[in-house]
């Protein structure tokens, strides 16, 4: 059984009121997620054209450069 089945098994148990505060966690953290990743999506690209060049070949040059 996953530990997703086990909450659900468990949550099956509690008072509504218990289910209350667990669906209030859950929408609250929720909430967070999305507006992280709204945050995140509108920097999205900004840096493009500011560097000389590829992030991922700076980083490989970074590790070259630090390990050589």
């Amino acid at each position: 059984m996953s530990l997703t089945e086990q909450i659900i098994q468990e949550i099956d148990l509690l008072p509504p009121t218990e289910l209350e505060v667990i669906y209030q966690e859950v929408a609250r953290r929720m909430s967070n997620i999305s507006r992280a990743t709204k945050l995140l999506a509108k920097y999205r690209g900004k840096g493009r054209g500011i560097w000389s060049m590829d992030a991922q070949d700076y980083v490989k040059q970074l590790r070259q450069d630090t390990r050589g």
